[in-house]
């Protein structure tokens, strides 16, 4: 049934009545000492009601918060509600949901918003979304309504003197719902702030929706706090890590509400009475979870048929049992399952910050898993001390490592997230036995040990000395004293360091000779080596020498160098260098610098990379195989490359595949390159030949260009000049081809016509009425159309092609017209031209 406005407004106004009849006087206070929120100090508030307001009207804790943490400012809709006008009156329209019109006086497609309109359109949001029976979703109630529902349906709240009292407090949590009197007016509201002290509610008020500092509209006559945890119930639950080995199923714990009846049990296990003193048990399910549940536990026959698991036994779907906030709780493991260790630690249940979807808080702890015992994979000596290894345990959060005392007692020696430890308090000769066990994240064993642990005995070698340090055409040579290997049967491996810019030691090489050659170095440059031993697993297995030994670099000698042009470049020249295994070659650049040409073994090398008219300066060094200097830069050299002669073109012609271009060779030259003048004026290259000739078939008849042409060497480098000016060429093809011979007969009309040289193929041409018909490609000199009628005339042309298919010649535009067929009945006129030989054979040269 619908209901009109009005009668919603008379609703609304009842609901308003009863409000200043059961609100509107605030009840009195018993003052306490403020504190944090914990479930049972309300902060100097006073309490009332029975349920949570999420149990009132059907929502889910996490729907709740989601629904909000999704429409927020920080979320992907920010504008959903925030910024939604502010209006007087029951408006439930926000932006983000304004289609239709939820509040008495909304108009569909118009967004706005009460106070209590935005707090009734999130709690329906969040009640829908968490499947909320029809029933609580009509229990939610808008303007005046509000505080007068949460009074009829019992919802836990909490008075408030002042907003000041309420700040004090420290028990307010996000999505808290509030209701503050004011002198100016009531208010409705969600606290949002992160913590307490984060001071800000979430309301539609002003002139928009927004985030805001809880404040009273005028001054503040208290307020209610509707609280969106449960105030003083609480679940207890049991977890357990993922991982581990065994069934974690079944697993029971003792539940006790004080510490001194946990620990009676521990201290007397066989002791029955002091068992009975429990709340209750806790079992595992098949996911290694527990709850405090209403349902008593089962016994340990009714949770196994023969080996198999009852993950199904109804206990695991009873309601869990809450239980007083304002207790302690502890556990005492009573049996457990393969997959959970062996556990005699009281475990008291702590807030794990998680709710339920009922708004209680949860009070759990992590029952200790079971995994594999670690075994160590490698204990040995090294320099500092002695090495452990072990695989990894899958399931293991941390290990514990121990060694084993002069009692013979288990000592614990660290903890470590990784597989491996290094004892370093351990002297050279002294032996001690080591364990592991496994811990989860909360410091339970989760594992066994292996009682009769690994031995690891103290041995280093002795440190090695350098003996010598030289220089050698490829670097310092680095020669040092042989160590004995104490530790084992394998060859000692040497590690060889320099000291780097930093003052730190920079790995070089690992060798089993004892010496080695740095070859990474510069003549004059001083060095500081020192030298390492480590075993085949490249582990360090002796001391080594802080300070190091330092030596100078004493190189080559550097080269003599001349410099000589020659046609393909100057060529650079000096003395081999005793000892040198290569040498690179420099110039000097425009900025100054030297910049390398290149590397080789012999004594010379040519700069082709040059430029006519242009002086050039030069040095060589000595460098060994890896490229490393050897020596200083030798002595500087110039030389001036003055090239070879500028090529002058001695013909340009027509030729009937283009323009052929040539010239007289020039003395030195190496290769020529051809250029052509483009439409802009620039010299374009075109080619590049051995030859002294070159043919331009790039060409459209009647093309004309300018050519030039400039000598290069091997490298591509120039080594002439050019003629700027160049020489035209212009491409006329070959002469217009001429039928000789148009004639009809019995199978059509046969062409022919004289060759022409140069010419690689024919195109002839039959006149249509849009112009010339392309009607065959011959090489020959004579084709016969077949593609012919009797009693018509035809008129033909022909032109030349090259290889390529281009035109090397023009065509005759009237062509050659023949009748086909019998021979027609001519007029006196037509007969006189017969007979001046005009038309032989009825040919008629059309006009």
């Amino acid at each position: 049934m619908s209901i009109g406005k009005k009668s919603v407004s008379v609703l609304l106004a009842v609901l308003m009545i009863l409000t200043v009849m059961t609100v509107g006087v605030v009840p009195g206070t018993v003052k306490t000492q403020a504190a944090s929120w914990n479930g049972y100090n309300y902060g100097g508030g006073t309490l009332y009601g029975s349920s949570s307001f999420l149990e009132v009207f059907g929502i889910d804790y996490d729907e709740y918060m989601n629904w909000m943490d999704t429409h927020d400012k920080d979320s992907a809709n920010p504008n959903y509600y925030l910024g939604t006008p502010y209006a007087h009156n029951d408006h439930r329209n926000p932006r983000g949901d304004c289609a239709g019109a939820r509040g008495a006086y909304d108009s569909p497609g118009v967004a706005a918003m009460n106070c209590t309109g935005f707090v009734w359109h999130v709690l329906y949001k969040s009640a829908v979304a968490s499947g909320a029976p029809s029933y609580k979703i009509n229990r939610l109630s808008v303007m005046g309504g509000v505080p007068a529902s949460w009074i009829n349906y019992g919802v836990n709240r909490i008075w408030f003197d002042s907003v000041d009292d309420a700040y004090d407090s420290g028990v307010l949590e996000k999505g808290d719902l509030m209701w503050l009197y004011g002198t100016g007016d009531n208010h409705n509201a969600i606290f949002y702030g992160d913590s307490p002290k984060d001071w800000i509610y979430w309301d539609s008020a002003g002139e928009r929706n927004r985030y805001c500092e809880v404040h009273a509209i005028g001054e503040s006559r208290g307020l209610w706090v509707a609280k969106v945890t449960q105030p003083n119930k609480i679940e207890l639950q049991i977890d357990s890590a993922s991982g581990g080995s065994g069934v974690k199923f079944g697993t029971k714990y003792m539940i006790f509400d004080s510490k001194a009846k946990a620990q009676a049990v521990i201290n007397n296990p066989d002791n029955d009475a002091a068992w009975e003193e429990r709340e209750g048990t806790i079992v595992l399910d098949k996911n290694g979870h527990g709850c405090f549940r209403t349902q008593s536990a089962p016994a340990a026959k009714d949770l196994w048929h023969g080996s198999s698991p009852y993950t199904s036994h109804s206990y695991f779907d009873s309601d869990a049992k809450r239980v007083n906030s304002q207790k302690t709780y502890y556990a005492v493991q009573w049996s457990h399952g393969s997959g959970i260790s062996e556990d005699t630690t009281i475990h008291e249940f702590t807030d794990s910050g998680k709710r339920t979807g009922s708004g209680y808080r949860i009070f759990n702890f992590y029952a200790p898993i079971k995994v594999d015992t670690p075994q160590m994979s490698s204990i040995k000596a090294v320099s500092d001390g002695i090495q452990m290894k072990w695989d990894a345990v899958k399931g293991a959060y941390k290990y514990r490592v121990y060694y084993k005392n002069a009692k013979g007692s288990w000592t614990r020696l660290t903890e470590t997230k990784s597989t491996s430890f290094l004892d370093t308090k351990v002297s050279r000769g002294q032996s001690f036995i080591y364990t592991i066990r496994c811990l989860d994240q909360y410091n339970n064993f989760i594992s066994d040990f292996d009682p009769n642990g690994w031995r690891g005995t103290y041995r280093y070698l002795d440190t090695p000395e350098i003996t010598e340090l030289h220089s050698t055409p490829e670097g310092v040579n680095i020669t040092w004293g042989a160590v004995e290997n104490t530790i084992d049967e394998s060859p000692v491996q040497y590690r060889v360091y320099y000291k780097n810019s930093k003052g730190g030691w920079t790995r070089m090489a690992q060798t089993a000779d004892t010496s080695y050659v740095d070859d990474v170095v510069g003549n004059g440059k001083s060095y500081t080596y020192t030298v390492r031993c480590v075993d085949q697993d490249g582990d360090f297995v002796s001391k080594y020498n802080t300070t190091g030994w330092k030596y100078t670099y004493e190189g080559l000698d550097a080269p003599t160098v001349t410099a000589a042009a020659e046609p393909e470049g100057v060529r650079l020249t000096w003395d081999a260098v005793e000892g040198a295994v290569k040498y690179r070659a420099y110039f000097k650049s425009s900025s100054g610098d030297w910049k390398s040409m290149g590397e080789t073994e012999s004594p010379e090398f040519v700069d082709d990379d040059v430029y006519p008219g242009t002086e050039y300066t030069y040095a060589v060094r000595c460098i060994n195989s890896k490229g490393y200097s050897v020596s200083d830069l030798s002595e500087s050299v110039t030389a001036t490359y003055e090239g070879v002669a500028t090529p002058q073109m001695t013909l340009i012609e027509n030729d009937p595949e283009g323009i052929r271009m040539q010239w007289e060779p020039v003395e030195g030259a190496t290769l020529y390159r051809i250029y052509y003048k483009n439409s802009k004026g620039s010299w374009v290259r075109m080619a590049q030949t051995t030859e002294t000739e070159y043919l331009d078939t790039e060409l459209d008849l009647g093309d004309s260009f300018y050519y030039t042409i400039r000598c290069v060497n091997a490298a591509g480098s120039f080594m002439s000049d050019y003629s700027k000016t160049g020489w035209k060429g212009t491409y006329s093809g070959v002469d217009i081809p001429e039928l000789t011979s148009v004639v009809s007969e019995e199978g059509g009309v046969r062409l022919t016509w004289e060759p022409t040289e140069g010419v690689a193929a024919y195109r002839l041409y039959h006149k249509s009425e849009s112009g010339w018909t392309r009607i065959a490609e011959v090489s020959g000199n004579e084709y016969l159309d077949t593609a012919v009628e009797l009693g018509t005339s035809y008129t033909y042309t022909i032109r030349c092609a090259n290889s390529r298919g281009d035109f090397i010649s023009d065509f005759s535009r009237a062509g050659w017209t023949v009748f086909h067929g019998e021979e027609p009945e001519y007029t006196p006129e037509q007969n006189e031209l017969i007979n001046n030989g005009l038309a032989p054979t009825g040919l008629t040269e059309a006009e």
